[in-house]
């Protein structure tokens, strides 16, 4: 009987031993039992969602007490809900018309409108990073605006003529109001005939952009969720 016993030890212990000889390290399965690894996945999982699910629910702690995150947004929806509505509805209206009708903008585009940008700041003894911090803007956001900018006017069409009638009538209007008014032309200061050119280009402009807006916003078909 203990020679039985010797035997099936033995059987067991010689792959080992002979794996040692001819120079192979010994396989040796350690088994886990399968509820180990569902323990650990949970626990995982719970303490993922404690420390993201904290951050999404809770903005800060005033002595251990919590700030909902939920309360921020309900007073920053009192305060400006419908206006930020408005404006992400307006872009929304302003890509997908652009995609329907393939207008893009290029990087070369922002890039100049963005070198645009930083001489005139500069020009003023500013940097547009420092304007950037005081708008609470980051660059990225910039660079947004200026895509739905040059996007809008594209649909739009910039194609804007000025005649010289209309330089002559502003021009005429502007001496006008400066006479009823007690401030005293200064000499030298008389906007030149190119700069009032480009302002009236700009106003109508301007025009073009606010009749697509109404004109998006009138055949769009919005529904609210909200009311503010």
């Amino acid at each position: 009987m203990a020679k039985t016993k010797i035997k099936k030890t033995l059987k067991k212990v010689t792959p080992v031993i002979e794996s040692v000889q001819e120079g192979k390290s010994p396989s040796v399965t350690v088994k886990f039992p399968k509820k180990f690894f569902l323990y650990a996945t949970l626990l995982l999982a719970t303490g993922a969602l404690i420390y993201f699910g904290g951050r999404l629910l809770v903005a800060a702690t005033v002595n251990g007490q919590p700030v909902s995150r939920i309360e921020v947004v309900r007073e920053l929806e009192k305060q400006g809900g419908k206006k930020t509505l408005d404006v992400f509805i307006l872009k929304t209206l302003i890509n997908q018309e652009a995609r329907k009708n393939k207008v893009t903008v290029s990087q070369k585009d922002i890039d100049a409108e963005m070198a645009k940008i930083e001489k005139n700041v500069s020009s003023q003894g500013a940097t547009l990073d420092s304007l950037l911090a005081q708008q609470g803007m980051t660059k990225a956001t910039l660079v947004e605006e200026i895509r739905l900018q040059l996007l809008v006017t594209k649909l739009a069409g910039d194609d804007v003529s000025v005649t010289e009638k209309e330089i002559d009538d502003y021009l005429t209007a502007q001496q006008e109001q400066m006479a009823l008014s007690s401030v005293q032309p200064v000499e030298g200061e008389a906007p030149s005939r190119e700069a009032v050119k480009e302002q009236i280009k700009q106003q109508k402009l301007q025009e073009k952009i606010q009749n697509l807006i109404t004109g998006l916003k009138e055949k769009a078909k919005i529904n609210y969720f909200v009311n503010y």
